[in-house]
């Protein structure tokens, strides 16, 4: 079972560490330019807020897709194995990619075309192409 987590989780994981820059920029002029404490404070939260309302806009409606691998929807492609597929392992090339893959019995030998019948993570099920 793989575990997700929330959009808003992700989103304060991804920021979190750009923010701890502000109190090391702080931290650095307090010691070397204590003159300028104030200025570069005022300064460096508010740029921090417009950072994190910027990344929000643009990161935050990505992370709310919730398939996996959705750029790859590789259904109905065809590929040739590389690598003897069984139920348990194998490889196929797709164009120029290679792909895990798997098949539902049997086995397909090394240099038969097969079609990605779908895909569970990033390992393809495909099935040989009756020709």
């Amino acid at each position: 079972m793989t575990r997700r987590f929330s959009p808003r989780l992700k989103f304060i994981a991804i920021t979190v560490d750009e923010l701890f820059l502000v109190p090391l920029v702080i931290f650095l002029v307090y010691y070397f330019a204590p003159e300028y404490l104030w200025d570069v404070t005022i300064l460096a939260i508010a740029c921090a807020a417009v950072f994190v309302v910027v990344k929000y806009y643009l990161v935050y409606p990505s992370l709310l897709d919730t398939a996996s691998y959705e750029l790859y929807d590789m259904k109905g492609m065809t590929g040739v194995v590389t690598e003897t597929v069984t139920p348990k392992h194998g490889k196929i090339r797709v164009g120029v990619e290679l792909w895990d893959a798997r098949c539902e019995v049997g086995e397909i030998a090394q240099g038969s075309e097969v079609r990605v019948l779908s895909m569970q993570n990033l390992t393809l099920n495909v099935a040989p192409i009756n020709t």
